[in-house]
């Protein structure tokens, strides 16, 4: 599941880069120019789907999307008690954006942390929820190539990974970066859902 907080895998998928998987957030950004830009937005889509089943034990939802695709998501426990409860039958709008960031560590900063969040009402005809997560990473750069717009750079697993920067405004940014960087990188997943309509119980 590329989104992985809510979003069905056939639904985030329209999400991803076309860069590496789980290099999505490299853009070589210096911190005089994060100062003077934000978070580029990589995706941005809303879908509609159906609640197939729930295990609320287990925090599993099964949902069927408009071409009958089922995917089966999770809600991490921590986030459940402020989520609204769903049902089988519940028709549920769904809105995910994905932004990323990045900007060079400077010598002695503590290492990143990623966090989730949740917020939602549980009461009225359309209750709603909304989940953002922030996976964050320190990557080490190996390579720079600024006339094919790649950087190579160590991730935290030490993979070596090869990334085509491919937002043109994050291109600038690529030239700040020299091999021996280390950079904190950001992915922000915000999904937001909504209950449209629900079987009368």
């Amino acid at each position: 599941m590329n989104v992985k907080l809510f979003a069905p895998r056939r639904i985030a998928a329209a999400l991803a880069i076309t860069i590496t998987a789980g290099a999505t957030s490299l853009c070589g950004v210096s911190h005089s120019a994060m100062a003077q830009a934000a978070p580029v937005i990589v995706g941005n889509q809303t879908a509609t789907a159906t609640v197939e089943s729930v295990d609320h034990e287990a925090g599993m939802v099964l949902l069927r999307d408009k071409a009958g695709n089922l995917d089966t998501v999770r809600v991490d426990p921590d986030l459940r008690a402020k989520l609204p409860t769903l049902h089988a039958g519940d028709k549920i709008g769904l809105r995910i954006v994905r932004t990323i960031d990045a900007v060079i560590a400077p010598p002695g900063a503590p290492m990143p942390e990623s966090t989730e969040s949740a917020a939602g009402t549980r009461t009225g005809p359309h209750p709603h929820g909304m989940m953002v997560s922030f996976k964050r990473e320190r990557v080490k750069v190996t390579g720079v190539d600024t006339s094919r717009n790649q950087v190579v750079f160590v991730d935290p697993d030490d993979i070596t990974r090869v990334v085509l920067v491919r937002q043109k405004p994050m291109q600038e940014f690529l030239k700040t970066l020299k091999p021996g960087d280390e950079v904190d990188t950001t992915v922000m997943d915000a999904v937001s859902f909504s209950v449209l309509s629900r079987l009368p119980s």
